[in-house]
């Protein structure tokens, strides 16, 4: 897990989906793509932002 050789497997997987008769396949993967980077770059602000907000809770109560 982790390797260039492990990734490669996994696009292989994708590329495998690409077919000339069916163009909107690779439209799909492509849209997923995007998708999935939306997801986990709103996941990772949504954590960021607890993050911020633990952070002045505790420091209000360290203050005190």
């Amino acid at each position: 897990y982790g390797t260039p050789e492990f990734y490669a497997e996994q696009f292989s997987d994708l590329l495998a989906d690409v077919e000339a008769e069916t163009p909107s396949t690779a439209e799909n993967i492509l849209s997923g793509f995007y998708i999935a980077l939306n997801d986990w770059f709103d996941y990772h602000e949504q954590q960021a932002n607890a993050y911020a907000e633990l952070r002045v809770r505790v420091r209000e109560a360290l203050a005190v």
